[in-house]
């Protein structure tokens, strides 16, 4: 007489892929649901089907507080959130789920404001599915400013009147309006090289418009390295982070190590 075996081998497998669906959590900007991505976001749902990874859906022009709703699928025992879209899909999952237990990632459309996703060796398209089932997770510091946390760059417009305190041991006092950014994970600019999310600390860079022969105009530009800078004027400014504006007359802004559990490929700009 045969052995019994107790479930039926085919039901297991079914349940298990089923179980692993249900921890990934997609959250799809506006953007992508125009129709000239239809075939391409068809392309990904499929590759994330055959992977085993499929999982709810977000779709962001139908919610008021996409950060509540991502909180809530936490609770729920969502343990991967993936972004499909862009930079600013990717920062507002960051912002909601940063510090909590859940690994992110990001599924890039469309080829402007991607730095990000550059920076994380994300292809486009169907392309990250395999990359997002490979699972090569990084530990990325994220940036604090005035308790809204950011992945990639604040920049501000300040006046004469400003001080940037660089980690209690100094402080800079421009001479002229300048702009100033505060960046964790950048790509290399003109003038100053990459940021990298993974050294605990972040990049100050002080650009000051100088004035040349033949009205040609110059920045002269300061980068320091620090892992806490307090920017302080008598007057309100300006800080755009990540995108998002904020005032006041005073932003503190630090580094926290290891924040972000985050998925990238193997070519990923950063060691």
């Amino acid at each position: 007489m045969p052995k019994r075996t107790g479930r039926h081998p085919r039901r297991s497998r079914a349940r298990l892929r089923l179980a692993t669906s249900n921890m990934y959590y997609y959250v799809y900007d506006e953007f992508v649901q125009d129709p000239k991505f239809e075939r391409e976001l068809s392309l990904v749902e499929t590759r994330l089907t055959d992977l085993g990874i499929a999982g709810k859906i977000a779709r962001l022009a139908l919610f008021r507080d996409p950060r509540e709703l991502i909180r809530d699928e936490i609770r729920k025992g969502v343990k991967t959130i993936i972004a499909v879209g862009n930079d600013h899909t990717l920062r507002t999952i960051v912002e909601a789920a940063t510090g909590q237990a859940v690994v992110l990632g990001i599924i890039p459309f469309a080829k402007e404001n991607n730095s990000m996703a550059l920076m994380l060796g994300m292809p486009s398209g169907a392309a990250a599915c395999d990359v997002l089932s490979a699972r090569i997770v990084a530990d990325l510091d994220a940036g604090e400013i005035s308790g809204n946390r950011f992945l990639h760059t604040v920049k501000f417009a300040m006046g004469t009147d400003t001080r940037i305190n660089c980690d209690g041991n100094y402080t800079l006092e421009p001479y002229r309006d300048c702009e100033v950014e505060v960046r964790n994970m950048a790509l290399p600019a003109a003038d100053a090289r990459q940021a990298n999310p993974i050294d605990g600390k972040l990049e100050l860079v002080v650009r000051v418009p100088e004035r040349k022969l033949f009205g040609k105009k110059k920045n002269t530009t300061s980068v320091i390295f620090g892992k806490r800078f307090i920017l302080e004027s008598e007057s309100e400014f300006l800080a755009q982070v990540d995108g998002k504006e904020l005032k006041g007359k005073r932003f503190d802004c630090r580094v926290i190590p290891g924040q972000v559990k985050m998925i990238t490929g193997k070519g990923r700009m950063f060691l």
